[in-house]
């Protein structure tokens, strides 16, 4: 194949501007963040009447997605203004966003009192009753009876999560009205910028779900992300009942470092914030990212915090203050991780190299990379002897789209990786910059819903060429859009546009429907229903001309074929595997059924949201891979020991 520069490569580069402060949005910033989108998106280039509906539905989703607080006759109110969006932003005028806005905190102050009425009720956890979760499916309430209806339900189902944990209902009434309190702090605390912000947002996503407005405190979240660092102490935290609480300590940060009299420990709230020498600043009810703000600091600085550290039995709960020096921490746990595992089958030892990826990241300061770390890894396997190796993309969400084709340049001679393509332009071929094949054995994916965007691109070349197989549960994510990631001014924050859609080198889009797995292997991460043809207005599919480019003979119908039958085989006769799908199929249904039950019987969604952590946040004090556990991820191991086979005896 003949070699040809790589043309014009989308990516998210990220660059970093100093900022001044500055206090949030203002009204005469508007037209031109609201014109930086239309110039840069694939697809929409002018507001017209269609894109001005969606912009309406998607603020009043904002402020009320749950149907809880507007009714009926206040949504068709607003629905006067629905092919007048587009003119409102034409002329820079605002004042509908605010009628709403107060419609909104209204209505939100009577049913606070509807909810003060309610909550003094006795619930009966036994009686059989339903709640539609399905909120597309449920009309805004026509009454005050049903909006009480509406409520009492909702409130049911809040309680019986609460005693589902062992909580007892006096308990789990306090912490909802405590809940309720915090949440009428943060509506009081809306000002005119953040309305701003959340109706830039409405109008972003209604050119498609992955164009945003991104505030500054949002910008760097996202920076971090991508980076795998961030200068602070170390730990991460969770909002609960107004508390900002330790939910883990990073490993090797500076929380971690201190001396084990003063060392922060999971479950320790903090109460209050000071710089250095400066007076603490009580942080209780305070929103969990204004907190986080005040934590994070630059490399060097000292913050104190105030906590408070229950102690067990009937002591008083400990206050304490920990002084801590901010450093840079790397989030080591978004790393590319890799082992070496002897599997044996059949009285017969195979090395097989295991690589979980969970990210695609850049940190160009420190010369890291996923791509660097993964060639690192591949490097390392194959002198201790892997004859295969797996590659695992489950609920790896994306990142940065050039490290996809850097990775998948380390397994093809060069070539193409994806195609791009604008609203203006032809299609563009992105190339393998690299001539040769780093790694030239035989390579297994693994695949989930979860995998999306750069793993999707990674998958679709691997399997386009042939170069391995892609085991999975079901299809990937299914987007197939590329994003740029331009800073703003004067502390503005940030935007992210959807300017390209990527095609895999044959032409095919991933767009909506995702990468398709060779082969299927059961696992509870294909009972969600998720995926770009989910989203709210995802941009649509389409085919263009596929690329030059050979294939390998790593895969065929044949092989495929082989492994399906003694996959489906083994699946069938293991008793785990019998539970598991039969655990798939009731969550399924419940989810089609689009309700839940308040019976006090009923955990089921708890159980879902517990296993889901189980599988995709592991603790790094365990090993790497955990075939007792991980069910999938044994077949995988069978599968690719077949494959080897397979490969080997032709």
């Amino acid at each position: 194949m003949p070699k040809k520069k790589s043309v014009l490569i989308i990516a998210l580069i990220l660059i970093f501007s100093c900022s001044k402060k500055s206090s949030g949005l203002k009204q005469s910033q508007m037209p031109g963040l609201i014109k930086e989108f239309l110039l840069k998106h694939v697809r929409y280039h002018n507001l017209n009447d269609k894109l001005s509906q969606r912009i309406l539905n998607n603020y009043i989703n904002n402020l009320d997605y749950g149907k809880y607080y507007f009714y009926k006759e206040d949504i068709e109110n607003f629905l006067l203004h629905k092919d007048k969006i587009d003119d409102y932003i034409a002329s820079n005028q605002y004042k509908v966003i605010f009628e709403i806005f107060d419609k909104y905190k209204s209505r939100f102050g009577e049913n606070m009192e509807l909810f003060n009425e309610l909550i003094k009720l006795k619930y009966d956890f036994n009686k059989d009753e339903k709640i539609i979760v399905d909120r597309d499916k449920v009309d805004y309430a026509k009454s005050r009876e049903e909006m009480r209806e509406r409520w009492r339900k909702n409130i049911k189902l809040q309680l019986l999560n609460y005693i589902s944990t062992k909580m007892d209902i006096k308990k789990a009434k306090e912490k909802l009205k405590k809940k309720y309190k915090l949440l009428a702090k943060r509506i009081s605390e809306i000002d005119r910028s953040k309305l701003f912000a959340r109706f830039v947002n409405a109008y972003s996503t209604a050119l498609d779900p992955h164009s945003n407005y991104l505030t500054k405190s949002e910008d760097q979240d996202f920076r971090i992300s991508m980076e795998l660092k961030l200068e602070g102490i170390g730990v991460r935290l969770r909002s609960e009942d107004g508390f900002v609480i330790v939910d883990s300590i990073i490993p090797g940060g500076a929380t971690d470092k201190l001396p084990e009299a003063i060392k922060l420990k999971p479950s320790d709230k903090i109460v209050a914030v000071a710089q250095k020498d400066g007076e603490p600043e009580d942080v209780i009810d305070m929103d969990l990212r204004d907190v986080v703000k005040k934590i994070r600091g630059k490399k060097g600085t000292e913050v104190r915090l105030t906590i408070i550290r229950e102690t067990g039995g009937n002591n008083k709960p400990r206050r304490m203050i920990v002084p801590i020096i901010r450093e840079e921490i790397k989030l080591q746990d978004r790393d590319a991780e890799s082992t070496l595992y002897i599997f044996r089958k059949r009285g017969r030892k195979t090395k097989i190299g295991y690589l979980k990826l969970p990210s695609f990241y850049l940190d160009a300061g420190r010369s890291k990379s996923s791509s660097g770390d993964v060639k690192e890894h591949i490097d390392s396997l194959i002198k201790k002897g892997a004859k295969i190796i797996i590659l695992d993309l489950r609920g790896n969400p994306g990142g940065l789209l050039n490290e996809a084709r850097e990775i998948a340049g380390l397994f093809i001679d060069n070539g193409p990786i994806l195609q791009i393509k604008d609203g203006r332009s032809p299609p563009q071929i992105i190339y393998d910059n690299d001539e040769g094949i780093f790694y030239k054995g035989p390579i297994v994916i693994l695949i989930d819903k979860f995998s999306a965007s750069a793993s999707e691109i990674l998958a679709g070349a691997i399997k386009d060429y042939r170069r391995g197989l892609l085991l999975g549960p079901s299809n990937t994510f299914g987007k197939g859009t590329v994003q740029s990631y331009n800073p703003l001014p004067n502390g503005m924050g940030a935007i992210k546009v959807t300017t390209h859609i990527f095609f895999q080198p044959s032409g095919t889009s991933n767009q909506l429907n995702g990468i398709e797995p060779d082969i299927i292997i059961p696992s509870l991460s294909s009972i969600w229903e998720i995926g770009e043809n989910k989203t709210k207005y995802p941009l649509k599919w389409e085919k263009i001309r596929s690329a030059d480019f050979g294939q390998y003979n790593f895969v065929n119908s044949n092989i495929v074929s082989i492994l399906k039958q003694l996959s489906q085989k083994r699946i069938k006769q293991d008793p785990e595997f019998k539970k598991l799908i039969e655990k798939i199929e009731k969550y399924k249904n419940q989810i089609r059924n689009k309700s839940i039950s308040l019976k006090e019987e009923s955990d089921i969604e708890k159980q879902k949201k517990d296993e889901l952590k189980k599988n995709y946040h592991r603790d790094k004090s365990k090993k790497l891979i955990d075939l007792k556990n991980d069910l999938f991820l044994k077949e995988a191991f069978n599968v690719t020991f077949d494959y080897l086979r397979l490969l080997n005896s032709r």
